[in-house]
Formats: structure tokens, C-alpha cells, sequence
């Protein structure tokens, strides 16, 4: 896949709900992602870019081995 022809990936100002790296604490200002409430009013654990590229990189997650993208099976 040539990944330097892909559109850019929206990006979304979070910066009003004053979220903060999971990991390391950081003011986290856009996402590119829309987070969504839970039911307890927390958006979950949410992570700066460094940190979730490292999380990425230590788990393995940014391998996703072939076809299908990878993931849990037992989920279907």
C-alpha cells in the first residue's frame, strides 16, 4: 500500500474537554477521533500521540500480520 498517496486523516479539536494523556499526563488538544462519553461521564483511557505510538510499538499493534487487520477472533 502506498502510504504516502493517503488522504490526511481528520483531526478533532478536544481541547474544551480538557483531556489528559492516560500515560504521561499531557493536555491533549486534538484526536483523530471524536471521543464519546461513557456512561460514568469519563471519556475512558485516552493517550497523546507519543505515548499511544509507544503503547503501539510495545504491543505489537502497529503489526497487524496480512490481510483482515488482524485483531481478536474470539470478537465474532
Amino acid at each position: 500500500m502506498d502510504y504516502q498517496n493517503r488522504p490526511q486523516r481528520q483531526m478533532f479539536d478536544v481541547a474544551e474537554l480538557n483531556l489528559k494523556c492516560a500515560e504521561c499526563g499531557v493536555d491533549i488538544k486534538e484526536l483523530p477521533f471524536q471521543p464519546t462519553q461513557k456512561d460514568d461521564g469519563t471519556y475512558g483511557r485516552i493517550y497523546c500521540q507519543e505515548c499511544n505510538r509507544k503503547r503501539r510499538r510495545d504491543t505489537g499493534g502497529g503489526n497487524r500480520g496480512g490481510f483482515g487487520g488482524g485483531g481478536r477472533r474470539d470478537r465474532y
